[in-house]
């Protein structure tokens, strides 16, 4: 069925190339006075011979483009297949980590079970609104893209709890393997969002024929995205910390640690031993140790049946927030940015064929790049976590390389067909190429300040043994430190392009940003994925190579989960960016002015209330989800303390003695993160309308700058702030800073505490959960 949809697809876009396709004419408002589209219908409406401000024009859809990129969805979609079917071949591994992802699985269906209910009761009101106000085509788009965001986000998230014990069972075998299941899975949900993303546009706009009506596809994705993504953080951190404090409650647990840790460094002591008289030729004690080790092993799994269903809990919110928010935030980015685009291109160009098509060939060529690039990341057993990194960042550049091919042919074309000047053919290729470098060299600048690989997170952790003040301040400040760079990169690339091709050029940067977060997001989902692996391979195996693959995957997967979040955020600063000033182009259009030429003072005192309301709001938004939070863990551990039911079955074997109080506490959470999340979602709802109603155009233009600025850098700040502690925990854990092992909290396995004390638990999760959102 894929197939037959990628070769239809390419067979109406030959078609179409050729002058046989089926017809498509567009009637839009021209935002500027422009001459009749060349190549254009001849019947323009009233018979004019030139388009005017806020008058109607026709022209002809990109429809090559448009087929292209259905054909690039379709092929995206048959990738994902492959990769599920290759997954779910692969066997679930020992009956523990079977019973650990029963568990697991049983915990995200009760949430999204929950959770997808409430969000159709708000699609629903929100939809009445869309129809009073905009009609049926915008109802229809708008209902297209909350179901298609909606299917990506659950398919997504049940495959990844699927290829969760898989992988865990991969790294017995090799690194190679386990890295190319972990992308595999995770390409599940990072493909999957962007194809049905990018298949969903070209399919609504070929139905539509008017870009207007697109900005209710993005209405619908985005209300679904901040749902998820915020509801799921307040769910996830609050189990986290909330795990903590139960933990805290309990007085035998710290002796649980110390035995956990206590029973890894035997296991590590048996193991090298064991090998240390094999490299002596002796093999009399060979079968002894082996016993030792099955005994320490059946050990593990008493330790596992000992820990407390909330302990659990933690794995189910990491997968619904990094995995499910992940690709949720894919899909509203890329629809934003194309909607905008194919409305800019539309009604300020005189060739709007042309530029309205051109994101689509950009976009379209990254799916496929993507898709082909996560078939095959290169590696063997020797490659540390930081050679597989630039492993896959290779792979990018060969997606990077794809898209400049197909853009620059596409754009040469146009040119020498006179549809397009020389100069903006260098212009176009100049604002790609800058595109799709941006997002990487950001994630690069915040990798320096989070990875364990470089000087910083190194010296963090070394100065852990000064205190908690210690890493706690130093964390901030490397946090501080690591906006500056990717901040300066988006000055330049704002600055270069507005100079080069103004509004437009902006459009097609932020284009090209999203043309590789396929598979981005993709190695952002194995982040995940891995993370979870690892808990799992520390609870049930002994064997001292699969710990140091689950490892190394887990140190990869942090800088992928960073990588996302602030390729999220990139993402997020260009969407809006881009909203903002279509918006300004709507009102002075509306109003038959020439946006492009809006003169006047640009400050005034509604200019100067709205900047300020703008970088107010992200503050209160940011305390608002934090105190989210941290209401929802310590209704969690009163929860634990007042109730009997949620306490492990004693006289029930595991799993079956959790299942209950798991599922008690999943539904408890649920609701409690559903209750919470209201405010912020009324919080960010309000705020533009108060503002455009009492500030009126121009205050709120300014109150969404300031908003989107303060915004990425505020994001930029806590995703690296909130790494920073991640990382260098984990640096000490590893075995890394072996002087400072026995002054760091033992590595409890499944449920590992986040350093020194509860304080820096709360910071890690609010870096974590707030530089998502």
């Amino acid at each position: 069925m894929v197939d037959d949809a990628v070769a239809g697809s390419l067979t109406m876009a030959v078609l179409t190339f050729q002058g046989e396709g089926i017809e498509r004419i567009s009637e839009e408002i021209s935002f500027v006075r422009q001459q009749t589209p060349p190549y254009g219908p001849p019947e323009q409406p009233g018979m004019a011979g030139s388009r005017e401000i806020n008058e109607p024009f026709r022209y002809h859809l990109p429809q090559v483009a448009l087929f292209y990129s259905m054909a690039s969805a379709a092929l995206g979609l048959f990738t994902v297949s492959f990769f599920a079917n290759s997954m779910l071949l692969e066997t679930q591994g020992t009956p523990r980590a079977v019973d650990i992802n029963m568990l697991i699985a049983e915990g995200v269906q009760i949430y999204m079970s929950r959770t997808f209910p409430v969000i159709v009761l708000i699609l629903v009101s929100a939809g009445g609104y869309v129809y009073v106000t905009a009609g049926w085509g915008t109802l229809t788009c708008f209902c297209a893209g909350a179901l298609l965001n909606l299917v990506s986000a659950y398919v997504g998230v049940r495959t990844a709890v699927q290829g969760t014990c898989r992988l865990a069972t991969v790294m017995g075998e090799n690194l190679s393997r386990s890295v190319q299941m972990g992308m595999y899975t995770g390409s599940i949900g990072g493909l999957l969002s962007t194809s049905l993303a990018l298949g969903g546009m070209a399919g609504m706009w070929f139905w539509a024929l008017d870009s207007s009506l697109l900005s209710g596809f993005g209405s619908g994705a985005c209300i679904v995205s901040f749902y998820l993504r915020v509801g799921g953080g307040i769910f996830s951190k609050g189990a986290d910390l909330g795990g903590d404090l139960v933990g805290e409650m309990n007085e035998s647990k710290v002796d649980e640690d110390r035995r956990v840790f206590s029973l890894q460094q035997r296991m590590e002591s048996i193991a090298k031993n064991r090998k240390e008289r094999l490299r002596q030729g002796l093999e009399d004690d060979e079968e002894e140790a082996l016993d030792q080790l099955r005994m320490l092993e059946e050990e593990m799994h008493d330790m596992c049946s000992d820990l407390h269903p909330i302990d659990f809990l933690d794995e189910v919110g990491e997968v619904i927030c990094d995995l499910v928010g992940t690709c949720v935030d894919l899909f509203e980015s890329m629809v934003l940015i194309l909607s905008t685009s194919a409305i800019i291109g539309a009604k300020i160009s005189s060739v709007p064929h042309v530029l309205t098509g051109l994101p689509f060939w950009i976009v379209a060529s990254g799916n496929i790049g993507c898709a082909v690039a996560a078939c095959r990341v290169h590696c063997t057993e020797r490659y540390s976590a930081r050679t597989i990194r630039w492993s896959m960042r290779a792979n990018l550049l060969a997606v990077i390389f794809f898209v400049q091919f197909v853009q620059v042919g596409v754009s040469y074309l146009e040119w020498v067909h006179g549809s397009i000047t020389f100069a903006m053919f260098w212009h176009f290729v100049v604002i790609s190429v800058i595109g799709q470098l941006l997002p990487e060299f950001c994630v690069m600048a915040g990798e320096y300040f989070t990875s364990p690989d470089y000087w910083p997170i190194r010296n963090l952790a070394a100065n852990s043994k000064h205190g908690v003040v210690q890493v706690v301040l130093q964390g901030l400040g490397q946090g501080f430190l690591s906006t500056a760079s990717p901040a300066l990169l988006l000055v330049l690339a704002v600055i270069v392009t507005w100079g080069l091709e103004g509004h437009y050029g902006l459009a097609l940067l932020a284009s090209s940003s999203v043309s590789g977060t396929g598979f981005q997001g993709s190695i952002a989902s194995f982040g995940a994925i891995a993370t979870n692996a690892h808990k799992q391979v520390h609870l049930t195996t002994y064997d001292s190579l699969s710990r140091n693959r689950a490892n190394i995957c887990a140190t990869i997967g942090d800088s992928a989960m960073q990588a996302g979040n602030t390729v999220s955020a990139i993402n997020a600063f260009s969407a809006v960016f881009g909203v903002a000033l279509t918006m300004l182009a709507e009102i002075y259009t509306a109003r038959t002015l020439d946006y492009q030429a809006v003169s006047g003072s640009p400050l005034s005192e509604w200019s100067q209330a709205g900047l300020v309301f703008g970088v107010v709001m992200p503050f209160l938004f940011t305390g608002n989800t934090t105190i989210s939070c941290l209401e929802t863990s310590k209704a969690f551990m009163r929860f634990c303390k007042e109730s009997n039911t949620v306490s492990k079955i004693t006289d029930v074997p595991f799993p079956q003695s959790h299942i209950k109080g798991l599922r008690i506490l999943s539904s408890f959470g649920t609701i409690t993160s559903m209750r919470l999340v209201f405010g912020p979602i009324i919080h960010s709802m309000i705020c533009p309308l108060l503002g455009g109603f009492f500030l009126g155009t121009r205050g709120l233009i300014w109150l969404l700058s300031g908003m989107n600025v303060l915004g990425v850098c505020l994001s930029l700040f806590l995703i690296n702030s909130g790494q920073c502690w991640v990382s260098a925990r984990k640096y000490v854990l590893f075995g890394h800073l072996k002087a400072l092992r026995r002054v760091s909290l033992p590595a409890s396995g499944f449920a590992i505490r986040p350093l020194h004390h509860p304080f820096e638990s709360i910071l890690v999760g609010i870096g974590m959960f707030t530089g998502g959102t």
